[in-house]
């Protein structure tokens, strides 16, 4: 798969946009963009865990695993 056709794939469809752009520059942003869906992820994963964390421990991860399934790792 090219990093194109991968970049369109997370981005959830053809974007006009890519066309303007390198091979080169699509590589790097679908680099620049997996980094990002990354530290969201951690970033949501932190504040949910403070957030559960405020529910007495043995409801914790069933509460977590109900809220948001396998999404946070």
């Amino acid at each position: 798969m090219t990093a194109r056709a991968d970049l369109e794939l997370q981005l959830g469809g053809p974007v006009a946009a890519l066309d303007q752009l390198s091979d080169a520059e699509t590589a790097e942003l679908l680099i620049i963009f997996r980094a990002a869906r990354k530290a969201e992820t951690a970033g949501l994963a932190a504040v949910v865990d403070r957030l559960v964390g405020a529910l007495p421990w043995p409801l914790r991860t069933a509460a977590k695993k109900i809220m948001f399934g396998n999404r946070l790792g």
